[in-house]
């Protein structure tokens, strides 16, 4: 009886094993803090200004420019386009989301002698949410694939871990969540003669992916800061970012030529819920060197995260003789730990008196230095490609504003370099911004939109020998719209 295969997305991008890897390591370490409409419309770059609560996730000395109390909540749409292309087929697709980007109160406690001069003048306590990664995204991509299939892959995978020696039957040694599956649903077949496995198939299928991603990365937190002499400003954040992902994907493959008689179509997918949370500590200081020049500096810890991984898979086969079969595997769970890389910050700023303000900040961090751990999983190979894939990222946010007493205008760029070493994968943002706000002595409204372009190369799967097959090309478009209220007290 002739059976069939169905590969998935094995290896490294895709699907490893359902395993925690280094694309995970990375996806929960690259942050982008969004917060208020001013912080965002101006880049980010607030990190020699302060202020503002979304500085307290940048740079903490930021709170201690609070002269009064204050507080802000930042609601925020955002739709994300993603463009494909793969094997000369275009595909598009949108996905919309609300958020709340910010809620923050501020506590300002100035020192009651009002004709001080020098000395402490007082301290800030802060406490609050800042959104620092939006993961909403709906892609799809379709094309013609004359070129292989991913059945190759589950094939070298079946044969691999098989032991045809052993007086156990062979499918026993299959994986439960992607050959097995493939065997249960009467895609794989075995020669026993031979003892080898074999597909149908290898190439020439119609192929397409629908991956659907949500969650986010939100930081609670909890922040102080002191005043030197209207001078010297310092601050430190404990933060507790708290970490939801959800990816679902479904990825089929069609006879769609009728090249075979028996296989009419395959599909394989998956559901995959991350959780968790963790901790770090931030250090700043601003510095205002003159009434006009603001330096700043701030050291964030790596991020301690504890996460736990929920996951199934699913496979389906419509065949010629055998009808359509469906199977699901259990459901997994899996614990583990990611650090993440501890970033620098430099920052200046330039305040023009009551007209307006320029600043720049500068970001360093040093992919190289993620690592995954867990107590049943020592995660060599994966801390070992975090260490020869991905090198040190350098971003560059610049921002300003100008101001029409009650009303302000605002504009921003920002840029992140690429943290892969191979110029093959490539994760370079850019983001331009621009934002106006009415600003009044007990009150203020904020308006901000933002615009991120990057590229992104997606790799199917990867055969044993570690051959890439044709990527597909995603270019990703994320906007955003928000708005923030607030009021001094």
């Amino acid at each position: 009886m002739k059976r069939l295969l169905l590969l998935i997305s094995l290896a490294i991008i895709a699907f490893q094993g359902n395993s925690q890897n280094e694309i995970d390591a990375l996806r929960y370490s690259l942050v982008n803090p969004s917060g208020t409409a001013r912080f965002v419309s101006t880049g980010g770059a607030f990190g020699a200004l302060g202020g503002d609560f979304s500085t307290l996730s940048v740079n903490p000395a930021g709170i201690a420019v609070y002269r009064g109390s204050e507080f802000t909540i930042t609601p925020n749409l955002n739709f994300t386009r993603v463009q494909s292309d793969f094997m000369g087929t275009r595909e598009e697709d949108i996905q919309y989301d609300f958020a709340l980007g910010n809620i923050g109160l501020v506590f300002a406690f100035n020192d009651p002698n009002e004709l001080k001069e020098s000395g402490w003048m007082g301290f800030q306590l802060g406490f609050g949410l800042n959104q620092l990664a939006n993961f909403n995204s709906r892609r799809i991509y379709e094309g013609f694939n004359t070129e292989s299939s991913l059945m190759s892959v589950f094939l070298e995978k079946a044969n691999a871990e098989t032991n045809f020696n052993s007086s156990m039957p062979p499918e026993s040694f299959l994986d439960d969540f992607t050959t097995g599956l493939a065997w249960d649903v009467w895609l794989l077949g075995l020669d026993s003669i031979a003892n080898t496995y074999f597909i149908d198939m290898p190439n020439n299928v119609l192929q397409r992916r629908l991956t659907t991603t949500s969650g986010s990365i939100r930081e609670l937190t909890m922040s102080m800061g002191a005043n030197y002499s209207n001078r010297l400003y310092l601050g430190a954040t404990i933060g507790i970012p708290f970490l939801r992902y959800n990816e679902e994907y479904t990825f089929t493959e069609e006879n769609s030529q009728g090249l075979d008689t028996e296989l009419n179509s395959l599909e394989f997918g998956e559901t995959l819920q991350t959780t968790g949370n963790g901790f770090n500590f931030k250090f700043g200081a601003i510095f205002r060197a003159t009434d006009m020049i603001r330096l700043g500096a701030a050291v964030h810890t790596p991020t301690f995260y504890n996460l736990e991984d929920s996951w199934r898979t699913h496979m389906k086969s419509d065949l010629a003789s055998f009808g359509r079969r469906d199977k699901r595997s259990p459901r997994q769970l899996f614990e583990y730990e990611l650090n993440t890389p501890l970033r620098m910050i430099g920052s200046l700023g330039l305040v023009f008196g009551t007209a307006g303000l320029v600043s720049i900040d500068y970001e360093y961090a040093d992919f190289t230095q993620m690592r995954l751990r867990s107590s049943s999983d020592p995660f060599s190979i994966e801390n070992r490609s975090i260490k020869n894939d991905f090198q040190q990222q350098h971003n560059l946010r610049i921002g300003g504003e100008y101001r029409f007493n009650p009303i302000v205008v605002r504009g921003g760029f920002a840029m992140n370099s690429n943290p892969y070493k191979s110029e093959i994968t490539s994760l370079e943002k850019t983001t331009i911004s621009a934002g106006i706000g009415i600003r009044e002595r007990n009150y203020f409204v904020d308006f901000g939109y933002f615009i991120t372009q990057y590229s992104e190369e997606f790799f199917q799967y990867y055969s044993f020998n570690r051959t890439r097959t044709t990527p597909v090309e995603y270019d990703f478009t994320r906007q955003g719209f928000m708005m923030t209220v607030g009021f001094r007290f």
